[in-house]
């Protein structure tokens, strides 16, 4: 989680999977963002880091903030 001082959490799910990530994804990021205590006026931001790609319902469902695909950094080193 990163908190800004613009008052919002970026939560973030980081999978590493051999397959790439299903629909699955955002019921279980609702489920932590609402079982967190954040502070009054904060909003709270999705964000999706991957490294095997994510079903295209993950994609096209705009839940996430952002969605990162890890693999894309792990290649240049």
């Amino acid at each position: 989680m990163i908190q800004t001082k613009f008052q919002t959490l970026y939560v973030c799910e980081i999978k590493f999977s051999k397959n790439e990530v299903g629909a699955s994804v955002i019921q279980e990021m609702q489920k932590k963002i609402e079982a967190l205590k954040r502070p009054r006026g904060y909003s709270c931001r999705p964000v999706l880091v991957h490294v095997n790609g994510v079903s295209e319902e993950v994609g096209e469902n705009d839940y996430f903030a952002e969605i990162i695909d890890a693999s894309r950094f792990l290649a240049t080193f």
